[in-house]
């Protein structure tokens, strides 16, 4: 589905059909990113690689904003990184400094680009398009407007959002599965 898609499928289940309608454009747009946003958090939809160039001299690298999570490292020569590694809010930190340059593919769990033109899709997949119309929904019914708000409306979609897409983790369970120990095992397990 489309951004427009989308946008109309939020107004037909609100019944905002009326002109001028009760939410304008912009409102429902920055809901759906939210909502793309809060379902890349709370499901871990998008994974991809990001190349993070690393040098003999640094430990620590910063990581774009849209990173999530780090879920594994590999070298340009295609092997699995075997250091330990920690991933604090905004950093990689190697346990020790590499032995030469290389790039490193990092496979992530990422956050969405906003969708910005009527033609834009969203970057999850699309079994999961109508359902981020519930989480829009939400924050619109909770718009400080006289016609437009309803907390009970709000509370209902929002419910729908969370069993498609799970509770948000707070910061501490993202905290806790940020360190990484060394993955590697040498000579097939056998000591």
């Amino acid at each position: 589905m489309t951004l427009q898609e989308l946008r109309s499928l939020v107004r037909r289940r609100m019944r905002d059909t009326g002109t001028p309608p009760l939410i304008d454009d912009d409102e429902i747009d920055a809901n759906l990113n939210e909502a793309q946003r809060e379902a890349c958090v709370r499901a871990l939809l998008i994974e991809d690689d990001v190349d993070l160039d690393v040098t003999t001299t640094d430990l620590r690298y910063k990581l774009a904003p849209e990173v999530i999570d780090v879920i594994g490292i590999s070298t340009s020569a295609g092997n699995q990184f075997c250091d330990a590694w920690t991933l604090t809010e905004s950093h990689l930190e190697l346990a020790r400094l590499p032995t030469a340059d290389d790039t490193l593919t990092l496979r992530c769990y990422l956050l969405p680009d906003d969708m910005v033109a009527d033609a834009d899709e969203p970057q999850i997949r699309p079994v999961y398009h109508v359902q981020m119309a519930d989480w829009a929904i939400s924050r619109c019914y909770l718009l400080p407007d006289s016609e437009l708000f309803d907390e009970q409306a709000a509370q209902r979609y929002e419910a729908r959002f969370v069993q498609s897409f799970g509770e948000r983790p707070n910061a501490l369970t993202h905290r806790n599965r940020r360190s990484k120990p060394a993955k590697c095992i040498v000579n097939n397990g056998y000591i």
